[in-house]
């Protein structure tokens, strides 16, 4: 064999090939060499060798390449009688000596598969509401079942989580950061920085106040002092700059902010043309410092209104054209100027009516506003109903309430989530007089708070929670009384005790709406320890709307058997309350209640009535048409009928219907919507809103209102009356009162986390430790928490998050330590609420096949990427764990593949590789031939003088 090629070289070659494993290569290599008689048979043979090269098995077949995979029906079944979804026992592997791993990733797989099965099933629009009842049952205990699976399976080639595999994880949810500007809405959109601005025309001044310490500075600006200098955004600036710097006013400054032109597109056959760039324009920025207070005013102001209403489809509907237009509702916040000085926004809104300032997007999450009150530093709290919390995340009981509050200006300072762990609806909100706290209060179905026991946990019942002004979370409580019961009205006492009426059903039996039910008074200390529980009225259809408090009084309203009731009581002993007098205005005929109010000793109660003689006085006003009219009454303090006695009537050509009333300077403002034509208000739409502020005893309307929405849809739902809130200070985009006021920077008050939600932290496989968040928690103390929790071996620390505020990271302190994130208790989950997945953050890198694999070592990572919960609650539920699911099986498909390419000669992979692109290399199958050659011509010359054949005959 001199100068020819060696036995060992051929030895080597081929078992660079087979590994080593699976089948015998000396009978693969007779095979194919029996074959083969000369070279001039070389293709044939390339091509049986091969196929004997890729015949070898390195890992068992998967179930999804099976041809005997059970069907959706079966595996349905499977689910449905309760048997083992994950059962690694259970997985037929058919290659001796496999790794368990293959038949923990193959029970894994099976489990997965049939949870998708199910959730398919469930989206069959021909299965039963009994159907899906059973598929829900046997879908949420597979998935009970998958995190048992997981929790107790290990994998020895590599790690499994069902959440996320990241480097690091920032929380979505942040903490605001404290404002160092505030910048208003374009005043100049010329694209020319010279230009005059409309909005410092005019009569313009104003004051800016400075606190720093005990040092105070009123600073007064008045643009006449200008004289003939053009008013433009750099002299204006340089002006007003000039008049805080005499004063002394060294850490508060104005300039003029720049903003990106908008381009001007149009569509055309369905293409975006850009008409033109668009102009430059510039915005009036006020700069300030944490260490100075800022407060805005006016010398001349007048009372705005606010109104909170619903616009838009609240779903799709077809037009008379045929096509269907998508459900667009939107939640909004509308300022209008009620002070007749005609003030004029930078930015009309759109829609807007003559004497609207501005409109308020509360965003997409906002389904509804509940309830509006003005603080008495003119800033503004809007109670919603939300269903996306402040992470971004779904409610836990899929809405929740939260808490807003806004500048006079239509800025957002603040908004936080009740954090119910179940299903909230807000249904009204009242501030201190000092404005120092804020009372909400509504119905929550099930459990307020996580781990709290309820006598009914699927029926409704009311709560009450209180929060001071930066949005911390005082205190919460919810009665635990017969369901459904609500609070519909909360007010505060002078002493900071908090006053609650509402309804609730007489018995637990099931009957319709308009069945028995009693209104009642509740007392809260203000600590929030209920004090008492009255009955208001009983024996039928009672309920109570509204609530106001005079000193040692308290009046409650509200529709008692369909007539219009107003209560008083005395609370000189809150834990025993005395009725001191009823009165009774008559039937409203299928009208309502909208509230309550006293001020100055007179008690205003108003609402909307088909009866136009209501029992309250003198009329001074007269009932229109034969629609429902809104209607104002005043009545003296002790209820008793007196001369001075008084009602007004507001309506039109069609009906008028109250939603939400205020008091203000002696009027009595209401809203609601309205068809047909108003007293100097003629229609816009079919069906429009309103605002009219009434002068009871004179009968006359002292301001009125009449506006329309997105798609010709409006629904106003409550009112608040800021007495000073309209102003020149409108006119430039800027807000009345403090400026970038303190805000919390608690966690439980800017996040949707509760104090005792919690999550645990699991590192290097080590016992999972609990990190529980209280009502003191920071960002950076949770981040200390972390960190001390685990001996530091997590690095935890606070990171940038959105819009400027400060969120939560979380990443290994060490090269080739995981950390692993757990969710918290159902109902108590901080990492949810907190905006983190669940899943193992560690330091890994890239590798082909998709894998994430541990720096310092050859361990791949995988996360099935599922989420926390899924369920098949509703048709998008189930479509979600469809996808979900599906991209967890592509995960385990995945993690076989690589597994299987990992057991395999890298010489076989370009083979298998080669092979399915269509051909195998030229190369390659010159390579096999010649060697092939070579060796029948070994073996030929041997084979007459050994016993044995095919490689083995070499030695």
């Amino acid at each position: 064999m001199s100068g020819g090629i060696g036995a060992s070289t051929l030895l080597g070659w081929y078992q660079s090939f087979y590994g080593g494993t699976g089948t015998d290569p000396n009978a693969e290599l007779n095979a194919s060499s029996s074959s083969s008689s000369s070279s001039s048979s070389s293709g044939s043979s390339t091509t049986s060798v091969v196929d004997s090269i890729l015949a070898v098995q390195y890992a068992p077949t998967a179930p999804w390449n099976e041809s005997s995979m059970p069907s959706q029906t079966q595996l349905v079944s499977k689910a449905m009688s309760g048997a083992s979804l994950f059962n690694p026992s259970a997985a037929q592997l058919d290659m001796q000596g496999a790794s368990a791993d293959y038949k923990n990733l193959f029970a894994l797989y099976s489990g997965l598969n049939t949870l998708y099965s199910v959730a398919t099933q469930a989206s069959n629009k021909n299965t039963t509401s009994l159907q899906l009842s059973q598929l829900s049952t046997a879908f949420n205990s597979g998935m009970s079942q998958l995190s048992t699976f997981l929790g107790e399976t290990s994998f020895s080639k590599l790690k499994l989580t069902a959440g996320a595999t990241q480097q690091s994880q920032t929380s979505s949810a942040s903490t605001p950061q404290q404002a160092s500007s505030y910048t208003t809405p374009a005043l100049n959109t010329t694209g020319n920085s010279d230009a005059v601005v409309p909005s410092f025309q005019g009569d313009v001044s104003f004051n800016v106040g400075v606190q720093l310490g005990g040092t105070a500075l009123n600073v007064p600006i008045n643009l006449d002092d200008m004289g003939s200098t053009p008013r433009t955004m750099g002299n204006v600036v340089a002006f007003m700059n000039a008049q805080l710097s005499s004063a002394g006013a060294r850490g508060v400054s104005f300039s003029s902010a720049p903003i990106a032109p908008t381009p001007d597109t149009i569509q055309v056959a369905g293409k975006t043309v850009t008409v033109s760039a668009g102009n430059q324009s510039w915005a009036l920025q006020l700069n300030t410092n944490s260490a100075e207070t800022v407060t805005l005013s006016a010398p001349s102001e007048g009372p705005a209104v606010y109104v909170g209403q619903v616009v838009g489809n609240t779903s799709s509907s077809t037009n008379s054209s045929g096509q269907t237009v998508a459900a667009d509702a939107q939640s909004q916040l509308l300022k209008f100027d009620a002070s007749g000085a005609s003030v004029v926004s930078p930015n009309q809104p759109a829609l807007a009516s003559p004497d609207q300032i501005s409109t308020t997007q509360l965003g997409a999450s906002a389904s509804s506003i509940q309830a509006t009150a003005v603080a008495p530093d003119g800033s503004v709290y809007v109670l919603a109903n939300v269903t996306t919390t402040t992470a971004g995340t779904t409610p836990t009981g899929g809405q929740d309430v939260a808490l807003q509050k806004y500048d006079s200006a239509g800025n957002l300072i603040f908004s936080t989530d009740l954090g119910s762990a179940a299903s909230a609806s807000g249904l009204s909100l009242a501030v201190s007089a000092d404005g120092s706290q804020v009372a909400i209060a509504g119905q929550v179905t099930g459990s307020l708070t996580a781990g709290q026991t309820v006598n009914d946990p699927t029926g409704a019942n009311s709560f009450v929670a209180v929060y001071d002004a930066q949005g911390d979370q005082v205190w919460n409580q919810q009665d635990d009384g017969v369901t459904p019961n609500q609070a519909n009205a909360v007010a505060f006492g002078a002493d900071g005790s908090v006053y609650v009426t509402g309804q609730a059903q007489t018995t637990t039996a099931v009957q319709g709406a308009g069945g028995p039910s009693n209104s009642f008074l509740q007392v809260f200390s203000p600590t929030g320890i209920q004090v008492s529980d009255t009955q208001v009225a009983t024996g039928g259809s009672n309920t109570s709307s509204g609530i106001a408090v005079d000193g040692t009084n308290v009046y409650v309203a509200g529709v008692q058997n369909g007539d219009a009731v107003v209560s008083e009581y005395d609370m000189t002993n809150p834990s025993s309350p005395t009725l001191v007098a009823s009165r009774d205005l008559g039937s409203l005929n299928g009208g309502s209640v909208a509230g309550v109010a006293v001020q100055n000793g007179t008690v205003y109660v108003a609402g909307s009535t088909l009866n136009n003689a209501l029992d309250a006085g003198t009329v001074t006003s007269a009932a229109t048409g034969s629609g429902l009219n809104s209607f104002a009454a005043t009545l003296s303090t002790g209820l008793a009928p007196s001369s001075s006695d008084a009602i007004a009537y507001y309506g039109g050509t069609g009906s008028t219907r109250t939603t939400g009333m205020t008091v203000s300077g002696g009027d009595v403002y209401l809203t609601g919507s309205v068809t047909g034509d108003l007293p100097g208000e003629p229609a816009i739409g079919a069906k429009d809103g309103f605002i009219a502020a009434l002068n009871v005893g004179a009968g006359t309307v002292d301001f009125a209102q009449r506006f329309t929405g997105l798609d010709g849809q409006v629904a106003p739902t409550s009112i608040a009356v800021a007495p000073t809130g309209a102003s020149v200070l409108d006119q430039m985009g800027l807000p009345q009162g403090v400026v970038d006021g303190p805000v919390s920077n608690l966690v439980t008050a800017t996040t949707a986390v509760n104090a005792g939600d919690s999550f645990q932290v699991k590192v290097n496989g080590g016992s999972p430790v609990t990190i529980t968040v209280s009502d003191t928690d920071t960002m950076a103390s949770l981040a200390t928490k972390i960190a001390t929790a685990t001996g530091y071996t997590v690095d935890a620390e606070t990171s940038p998050g959105a819009g400027g505020g400060t969120a939560l990271e979380i990443k290994p302190s060490y090269p080739g330590s995981t950390v692993t994130l757990i969710d918290g208790p159902s109902g108590s989950d901080a990492l949810t609420a907190l905006g983190l997945k669940p899943g193992i953050v560690a330091d890994t890198t890239s590798k082909t096949g998709g894998a994430n694999v541990l720096q310092g070592s050859n361990t791949p990572l995988y996360g099935l990427g599922l989420p926390a919960t899924l369920d098949l609650s509703s048709a998008a539920d189930i479509k979600t764990a469809q996808v979900q699911l599906a991209g967890a099986i592509s995960v385990v498909e995945n993690a076989y593949q690589n597994l299987k390419n990992a057991a395999t000669p890298a010489n076989v992979l370009a083979l298998q590789k080669a092979q399915s692109s269509g051909s195998t290399p030229a190369y390659l199958s010159s390579e096999i031939a010649n060697y092939q050659s070579a060796l029948t011509r070994l073996t030929a010359s041997s084979s007459s003088s050994s016993s044995s054949s095919g490689l083995a005959s070499l030695f």
